[in-house]
């Protein structure tokens, strides 16, 4: 399972389903270049998009501070939508799942907008 599953989830469930059957669309959308485009700009000094995966779950989180236990993510907007909740909750189970406990804050932080 991976953090896009979780967020399709509880989005759309057709573009879940769309996913889970390897037909990507996405890569053609703007949107997306937006997200990848602020991904790669935040966070720029320290070590981001970190991968982590197993047999059962690969997540990539945009920024974990290891000696504070705080994962930090890049949103588009500023709505805490359930989405991103359960995206997060996710991503510090497969944590738990590989030892890493105490991960009880999350940043989130929101593209500027000028």
């Amino acid at each position: 399972m991976t953090g896009t599953q979780i967020h399709y989830y509880f989005f759309c469930n057709r573009r879940l389903w769309l996913f889970a059957n390897n037909i990507h669309q996405e890569h053609t959308s703007d949107t997306v270049a937006m997200g990848k485009f602020i991904s790669e700009s935040t966070y720029s000094r320290e070590e981001h998009e970190i991968q982590i995966a197993d047999d059962d779950n690969s997540i990539v989180l945009d920024f974990y501070d290891e000696k504070n236990k705080i994962i930090h993510e890049v949103k588009k907007s500023d709505k805490m939508e359930e989405t991103h909740i359960w995206q997060v909750k996710f991503y510090i189970s497969v944590l738990e799942g590989k030892g890493i406990e105490g991960v009880t804050e999350i940043d989130i932080q929101v593209e500027r907008k000028n």
